[in-house]
């Protein structure tokens, strides 16, 4: 017989929140404040008094069984007594109305379970205490509850949980058997597909991490997707998360699984989308007061949650539509789904991030989930940005110049601390770096986040009305964040120009991989797949990844002969040599150009060695279409150059290597024939580099390698993979730089297809 399990909070949450979504709360003490707040309450408490006391129970439904647990915050026996404890940073008074009423039912849950346990207590003392971490002031507020009250106000809740379930239990029996009868989408398995769906599907099954390399237009998408639905109806998982650093992965995930459910799959699926981009009220306040879709949200989400689980396809488009329709905000509706639907894709942030709403929604529902990670080598850099911060002391004076009371105090000491640093001895008159930053630092910014906290429960509208104080407040909460995690892996850096207030001060993450290895534990399985992982074992460290961690290379679908790749190796391309060399550059180009038909992306590694070799080469490329990408492109820009790749066939596009046209772009057939990278993509030199290339050569000898050559390289096999992209397709490369013929660089770039010597140009 089926068991779920529910956790008290979770039920209470269910069954009793209602209300306006009221932010004045949440979002107070971190998780390891408010476990330091609940023990220096513990210590106030008598010797009978038990922390952390579990309780569980379970009912039954015809087919299926419901577990209720948790963990009191305190029993004590002797007084008949439970405790539920909450910190917070605000005022007694300043606590929501709607959420006391919620933190009372959980209390009463918990005293409930316990008569379940006891069958001897008549009564139990309910107490709901208020700590205060910053303060250590305590507020108790204690009721007597009988026995059949509690029992009664439990059954109550269940009942409604319950009926709830069984409509998700039906719809999971509906999921499977359309799973289980569910084929492979295409008609045959392309080479290499049938044995990456199987070595996903075991890795599901034992719970094991998973790197695949395979190449681009082998089809890893559904080759992913399709066994970790075959391990969804097994039971080896319950949730199953698609990430992506790129639109088009996700449309690549939406667009498989589109094809499954036009051959029968039934599957919830849900499309995680930004708060800005789907926010109905923007520039107001979540709360109540000031947007009507955050106003009594609680009061219509029962509603909202019940039409959409009459949906399949919980995209942004039906997001939207549910929230217009029930008045209810459409960010916060697709967070409270996520707990309901099978499958939810979503940016990388979502999964790995400090506040990584999916990955932590997961886990504190206890639901067993698998991570499948696309374009996998996109995610340390990532990870570098997401777990590091900045605070800028221009920013800070504009936030204290509409902040009053204690706010502006708050801001004031911080300003005094970064005054002293800039008087400091550096480095460099403009740069320091250190290994840690002053303790002190620490202790201005949490008095700033605790004075921001208690006046924006007096008004709640205080960041709104104060656009540099919010701006500089999120900053601040991200600081706070990496403070608590800083380790060796780290830099406190320093910045100022000759502009006054141009001090910038940054945690900077160095290393990503021990962060990233502590959340690709948190599910069953992670499968991480991308077309350039190369070295394995670089890769699989920066992702985070244990020991037993497996590494795969899939076989090509295609002919080596499809792709005739060329290597001209006696043109130095290297900053020194750039000035000499650029007249035979342009020759090259040029004479590529004409005789290769069909539309070409030559790649750069900078904007003004692309404007350079332009210069020379504009009256050689007068037969064709000439596309040049600029520093401002917005969205629409990129969307038109792949739009006139995809109407014209003969197009020369000057690209920059790693931009937004070296990867995640689709151009197969005639979209693109041929593709130039000049150079080997080495990322630019500058102090941030160095620093990188200085830590890893202390910790592992390749700093050079790994700072440099390895992620230039990624960047050349990833724009190498936008020419071959189905079975059909016939395409042609040149890749210009010396340092292809050194086996350091070779052995990096993609093995399925021919490489050759290129030819001299015929015009020098």
């Amino acid at each position: 017989m089926p068991e779920y399990t529910l956790a008290v909070r979770h039920l209470a949450e269910f069954c009793h929140r209602s209300g306006d979504i009221d932010y004045r709360f949440t979002p107070s003490p971190t998780g390891e404040q408010g476990v330091a707040g609940h023990q220096q309450v513990y210590q106030r408490r008598g010797a009978g008094y038990q922390a952390e006391f579990a309780l569980e129970t379970l009912f039954s439904a015809e087919d299926w069984q419901l577990r209720i647990r948790g963990r009191a915050d305190g029993y004590d026996a002797d007084a008949g007594l439970i405790e539920e404890i909450k910190t917070c940073r605000v005022e007694r008074a300043s606590i929501p109305p709607a959420i006391e009423q919620l933190h009372w039912a959980q209390a009463k849950i918990y005293a409930a379970l316990l008569c379940r346990q006891q069958d001897e207590l008549a009564q139990v003392q309910v107490q709901l205490t208020y700590f205060n971490i910053d303060s250590a002031e305590e507020w108790p507020q204690r009721e007597t509850l009988g026995r059949e009250q509690l029992l009664a106000f439990l059954e109550d809740s269940v009942r409604h949980y319950m009926d709830w379930m069984q409509l998700q239990h039906a719809w999971r029996l509906q999921r499977d058997a359309s799973i289980t009868a569910l084929s492979f989408p295409h008609e045959e398995y392309r080479p290499g597909q049938r044995q990456m769906a199987e070595t996903v599907y075991k890795c599901i099954a034992q719970s094991g991490q998973l790197l695949l390399q395979a190449p681009t237009g082998i089809g890893k998408t559904a080759a992913v997707l399709f066994p970790a639905l075959k391990a969804l109806a097994a039971d080896k998982h319950q949730r199953i998360a698609f990430v992506t650093a790129r639109t088009v992965g996700r449309r690549a995930a939406e667009e498989s699984l589109a094809e499954m459910a036009g051959q029968g799959l039934l599957l919830r699926r849900l499309t995680v989308t930004a708060r800005e981009r789907i926010c109905f009220s923007p520039g107001k306040a979540c709360h109540g007061d000031d947007c009507p879709y955050a106003s009594g949200y609680y009061d219509r989400l029962p509603q909202a949650l019940a039409a959409a689980m009459q949906e399949t396809r919980l995209d942004r488009e039906q997001i939207e539509a549910l929230a217009q329709r029930f008045t209810v905000c459409p960010y916060q509706l697709g967070i409270d789904l996520l707990p309901w639907v099978d499958l939810c894709i979503a940016d990388i942030h979502y999964l790995y991030s400090f506040n990584a709403m999916i990955s932590s929604l997961f886990a504190e529902r206890q639901l067993r989930w698998t991570t499948l990670l696309d374009e996998a080598h996109n995610l340390p850099q990532r990870a570098r940005d997401m777990f590091s911060a900045t605070l800028a002391k221009r920013e800070l004076m504009a936030a204290k110049k509409q902040a009053g009371g204690k706010v502006k105090s708050a801001l004031e000491r911080l300003n005094r601390e970064l005054l002293q640093l800039d008087k400091e001895t550096w480095q460099d008159s403009d740069f320091d770096s250190r290994a840690t930053p002053p303790e002190s630092l620490l202790v201005s910014l949490q008095r700033l986040v605790a004075a921001v906290v208690a006046q924006q429960a007096e008004n709640p509208l205080l960041l709104q009305q104060q656009p540099a104080l919010l701006d500089f407040y999120f900053e601040l909460l991200q600081f706070q964040r990496v403070l608590e995690v800083y380790d060796e892996d780290y830099r406190f850096e320093m910045t100022r120009s000759r502009k006054q207030q141009s001090l910038v001060i940054r945690l900077r993450c160095l290393d990503a991989s021990r962060l990233l290895s502590e959340r690709q534990l948190r599910p069953v399985a992670v499968v991480a797949f991308s077309a350039t992982v190369s070295p394995p074992q670089w890769v699989l460290q920066e992702l985070g990844f244990a020991g037993p961690a497996v590494f795969q290379e899939l076989p090509s679908p295609f002919s080596p002969g499809q792709y005739k790749i060329q290597r001209n190796t006696r043109l130095d391309t290297r900053f020194r040599a750039r000035a000499a060399t650029l007249p035979a550059l342009a020759a090259s180009i040029s004479e590529w150009l004409r005789q290769t038909p069909g539309n070409c992306i030559v790649y750069f590694s900078a904007y003004q060695y692309m404007s350079d070799a332009l210069e020379l080469l504009r009256d050689a490329v007068t037969e064709r279409h000439l596309c040049v990408q600029q520093r401002n492109w917005d969205e629409s820009s990129r969307d038109d150059l792949l739009e006139t790749l995809r109407s014209r066939q003969d197009v020369a596009a000057f690209c920059i290597l790693g931009g937004v046209f070296g990867e995640g772009i689709d151009l197969p057939g005639e979209a693109l024939r041929s593709v130039v990278v000049v150079g080997v993509g080495l990322p630019q030199f500058n102090r941030e580099r160095e620093s990188l290339r200085d830590y890893y050569q202390q910790k592992s000898g390749l700093g050079y390698e790994y700072a440099y050559v390895y992620p230039g390289m990624q960047r050349v096999s990833q724009a190498l993979g936008r020419v071959i992209r189905r079975e059909s397709d016939q395409g042609s490369a040149l890749l210009i730089d010396p340092r292809y013929a050194d086996a350091e660089y070779s052995r990096l770039l993609p093995p399925w297809w021919e490489y050759s010597e290129a030819p001299w140009p015929s015009s020098l």
